[in-house]
């Protein structure tokens, strides 16, 4: 029997800005939070950034206590373990949002100049964003855990592993309840003043982690390995398991309430259809109760939440050959199901012959961004080895992978990865399948080749220069990796939205990759994308996601 206790603990104020005052460079935007006071961002696409961050990570505690405890039973060709895992998170997250505002630069056609760097000079920002007020979120969640595995032989060469985890993670929930949660239609009764829609913990139905707390995460797991001959050379192993993946407790607690008004609302405008300056984006903003100005952000769980989880799986066989040389090639898979994504319910209304964005479905809000679990992935992969053990000093381990990964989202908050180009109808299974069917597509780190090669070599120790030479020069060792792989994928999109406020995909004429010239100037065929007039954009472009190679 083995327990453990553990405690970690996280404290680090991450970034500082810049101090300066916006009012200093004529610019009439105020600060809403001294400790994050700096410039606003300024982001002119194709171009260059200019101001501070726009999502200051100003003081930061994460405190994990956990106790494990795991015991082994051996009897006969048995050798039983059972455990169990008790985790509490405990976060204090000060990560400020656009406190001093950011203004985007597209250089769209419609009502701009359409070019970025001349619509930055003369002042005309496509969207500007900030913050009303900043709102320190203090959190806990719960993670209970355990399991029960044998690994047993039935024969001789034949050793069988079989295993069952259960997995009940807890939701997140803050200290002040400063989380909500986006259900059309109905009204807050905790904060009456708060548009149609936006509700809370200690609303109806809503819990105070916002979504219900998700209880069948069992996870079965099987293995086998086999000596075909008996002589130890050989031996063919093959394992299948599904793996539950726990949001880490800042993913799940920062997602739920980094914008929840009235603790922290963000104030999103776009022009079109709004008159917007770069020296005074407010005065184009009226109504709204306090703590809830108009053109509200909404990001959260969905009220459907489930873990996300995968089916791994893999065959492999291993081979010795000769006295210090061992192969492998096998195949690896996996299949990913609930994974979270974020999808827009909140689209600009549009209606046939409409040349300009107009107003949203639910106008009270920007965008409304709920996560989904409904994306899903897809792992093939051929996988080969060969290992030399050490021979004069030397040791050599060489792999290639010929794999493909799949999915409709690589993950929620990372470079690289645009919008859904498709809206979404809450409840709507058709809305969603047909969002997703747009989102298919190789995943971000997908590389379709890779080839690595590591070694280590015993350098030679010269003992005919002396014992002092020896002892300096001797026991020395070098070590190195080299690798080869194919580039990641990525998307060609158009900066400026489109008329429903949605990523904007351009329309492909020809494949991209086909001839390409591969240089650093131009890696791709950029005449392949044609881009569509705004009046044009009410469905998506005929561009794929992922489809330009690297």
């Amino acid at each position: 029997n083995a327990a453990r206790f553990a405690y970690n603990r996280i404290g680090a104020n991450p970034a500082v800005t810049s101090g300066l005052q916006i009012a200093d460079y004529l610019i009439n935007v105020p600060h809403n939070l001294p400790a994050a006071q700096g410039l606003a961002n300024i982001m002119v696409t194709g171009f260059f950034n200019l101001g501070d961050a726009q999502q200051p990570f100003v003081d930061r505690v994460n405190q994990v206590f956990q106790f494990t405890d795991d015991v082994t039973w051996l009897k006969g060709t048995h050798a039983l373990k059972m455990g169990f895992d008790l985790r509490k998170e405990h976060m204090v997250i000060a990560f400020v949002n656009r406190p001093n505002g950011d203004y985007t630069f597209t250089g769209s056609p419609s009502g701009r100049t359409g070019n970025a760097a001349a619509d930055f000079l003369l002042g005309l920002p496509a969207q500007f964003r900030r913050t009303t007020a900043n709102t320190i979120q203090n959190g806990t969640g719960w993670l209970y855990a355990g399991y029960v595995q044998d690994d047993f032989r039935p024969w001789p060469r034949l050793t069988v592993n079989a295993g069952l985890r259960y997995e009940l993670p807890l939701p997140f929930v803050d200290k002040n309840d400063a989380l909500n949660s986006f259900r059309p239609g109905q009204q807050s009764t905790r904060f009456p003043q708060a548009p149609a829609g936006l509700v809370y913990p200690g609303d109806a139905g809503v819990p105070r982690g916002t979504y219900d707390t998700d209880k069948n995460n069992f996870s079965p797991r099987a293995g086998i390995a086999w000596d075909p001959t008996g002589t130890g050379r050989s031996s063919l192993r093959s394992a299948w398991g599904i793996f539950y993946d726990a949001l880490a407790g800042q993913g799940d607690f920062f997602q739920n309430g980094v914008l929840a008004p009235p603790f922290t609302p963000l104030l999103e405008v776009n022009a079109p259809p709004a008159a917007l300056t770069l020296r005074d984006p407010l005065s184009v903003v009226s109504g709204g109760a306090a703590g809830f100005p108009p053109g509200l952000t909404f990001i959260g769980w969905g009220t459907d939440f489930t873990t996300p989880y995968a089916h791994h799986f893999n065959v492999t066989w291993q081979q010795q050959l000769g006295g210090r040389l061992a192969g492998e090639v096998g195949y690896v898979g996996s299949r990913g199901f609930h994974l979270p994504i974020f999808i827009e319910v909140n689209p600009g209304l549009y209606t046939p012959g409409q040349a300009t964005a107009g107003a949203r479905l639910f106008p009270a809000f920007a965008l409304v961004r709920p996560t989904f679990s409904v994306a899903k992935s897809w792992y093939d992969s051929l996988q080969a080895s060969l290992r030399m053990q050490q021979t004069r000093g030397i040791t050599l381990l060489a792999s290639y992978t010929l794999g493909h990964a799949r999915d409709h989202v690589s993950g929620l908050n990372i470079g690289g990865e645009q919008r859904p180009v498709l809206p979404v109808t809450i409840g709507d299974d058709a809305s969603i399948e047909r969002a997703l069917s747009f989102e298919e597509g190789d995943a971000l780190f997908d590389a379709r080749h890779r080839f690595v090669v590591s070694f280590s070599a015993q350098v030679p120790t010269p003992k005919s220069l002396g014992a002092f030479v020896e002892h300096l020069a001797g026991g020395w060792q070098l070590n190195g990796i080299v690798q080869k792989q194919t580039g990641f994928p990525t998307t060609v999109f158009d900066p400026s939205l489109s008329i429903r406020y949605l990523t904007n995909r351009p329309d492909q004429v020809c494949d991209p990759n086909d001839g390409a010239a591969h240089t650093i100037d131009q890696w791709f065929t950029t005449n392949c994308f044609v881009r569509r007039a705004l009046a044009n954009t009410a469905e998506p472009g005929s561009t794929p996601r992922n489809n330009v190679r690297g």
